[in-house]
């Protein structure tokens, strides 16, 4: 939900930032999202990582087992990088919102498109991947973190 609310803010300051400035902003590169699902792919394969060490119990302090510490700063990246996407998904939804209907009547708006849908949907991808990540960042109360080898008396 507040991911949505941060999408919805920032859909609100692109369209207005392009209906305020379009003439004086530069081109929209093609692969202007590229860095968003570049991330989205490093943290969906620390994804995976995290769920194989999780599942196989190798989560602990031991010398070949995936810190507890490891996963935290995960979840924090991940936490970030969902606001991030949520954020340049909005923008990019906002602009895209101004240039549709400019399309007919500016060049330059129809040129913009393909990199405004591309960044649109690298947000989107890195909402999900962040998302995801978060998910795979949970330690099952039995592991060799807090004595997994032990049982409650």
């Amino acid at each position: 939900m507040d991911l949505a609310l941060v999408a919805l803010l920032f859909l609100a300051v692109g369209w207005a930032v392009a209906g305020a400035a379009y003439g004086q902003l530069p081109s929209v590169p093609t692969l202007v999202g590229l860095p968003l699902v570049v991330l989205a792919g490093a943290e969906a394969a620390a994804g995976l990582f995290i769920r194989h060490r999780v599942s196989a119990g190798e989560v602990g302090t031991g010398l070949h087992d995936l810190n507890p510490l490891t996963i935290a700063r995960a979840a924090v990246l991940a936490k970030a990088s969902a606001i991030a996407g949520a954020v340049f998904a909005g923008g990019w939804a906002g602009f895209l919102i101004y240039l549709v209907p400019q399309q007919d009547r500016l060049a330059a708006a129809r040129s913009d498109l393909p990199g405004t849908i591309f960044g649109l949907v690298a947000g989107l991808v890195l909402v999900a991947a962040a998302l995801w990540l978060e998910r795979t960042c949970t330690v099952p109360p039995e592991s060799r973190v807090d004595g997994g080898d032990r049982h409650d008396e």
